[in-house]
């Protein structure tokens, strides 16, 4: 069971332990030093793992884990070039081998490590430390909560679709930097199944008019994490991708400059 599922009774007991321990340390150190009691309580906060400021760094949710401003240099620096999709040539497992691999070692494949990642709080199997029963996610695709079971109202959303991909160049790489590429946490995001298939490969200037984003930071800090993924992997653009990017790198300025 995740460290964020502990019981209240559990939690309770640690932070008066904490609570208690603050105490006991800001009397010896304010007398050893003279210093500001209340600095010094604090400072032992931001360093307890379970005060409140560290259970949200823990929850680790999507949308507010990266920028929601546009790199102008990475936005510049993206090839733009039409894409010829008429040979429809290409193939998910072909192209991109079998879904959701244990690409880091560490004994999970790669859904089990982002649910991990951008649940807000999750259990997991009986006897297992990877594949997760139940949780809560924070959609950054909709805006709702989606609580209890996951398996068929979750998915692994590819921020820049594999076959967005495969058009944009990816066609050319060999297979385990295509596997690397369907793998990378940086390109995935857990989202609601439903705006998942209805997003299916289409680009961005593709989707956005489909999008009922719930709101411009989602927007924007989709429209970022997609054009660093393009850069990341040197992708080009079609010049209506441009276009509606460099128009959404312009109005997410006053966002992340608010």
């Amino acid at each position: 069971m995740s460290s964020r599922n502990r019981s209240p009774r559990f939690a309770r007991a640690r932070t008066v332990l904490a609570l208690l321990l603050a105490v006991v340390a800001v009397a010896l150190f304010a007398s050893a030093h003279r210093a500001e009691p209340r600095e010094i309580v604090e400072t032992l906060r931001e360093g307890d793992p379970f005060s409140s400021s560290a259970q949200a760094t823990q929850a680790g949710e999507w949308l507010d884990s990266g920028p929601t401003r546009i790199d102008p240099q990475e936005l510049a620096g993206l090839d733009v070039a039409e894409q010829d999709r008429s040979a429809d040539d290409y193939d998910r497992e072909d192209g991109f081998g079998q879904a959701w691999l244990d690409v880091d070692g560490n004994g999970c494949d790669t859904r089990s490590d982002i649910l991990a990642r951008d649940l807000a709080e999750f259990t997991y199997k009986s006897g297992s430390t990877c594949k997760i029963a139940d949780g809560t996610l924070n959609d950054p695709y909709t805006g709702t909560v989606i609580d209890g079971d996951l398996s068929e109202h979750v998915q692994i959303d590819h921020v820049v679709s594999l076959a967005d991909a495969w058009y944009s160049g990816a066609s050319d790489w060999d297979a385990e930097r295509r596997e690397r590429f369907a793998n990378d946490p940086e390109n995935l995001v857990a989202v609601d199944a439903a705006t998942n298939m209805s997003k299916s490969d289409d680009s961005i200037s593709e989707w956005y008019p489909r999008w009922d984003s719930p709101s411009q930071k989602a927007e924007c800090r989709y429209g970022a994490q997609y054009v660093h993924v393009l850069d990341t992997y040197e992708l080009s653009v079609t010049s209506d991708d441009y276009l509606h990017l460099k128009r959404l790198e312009i109005d997410c300025r006053s966002l992340e400059e608010g």
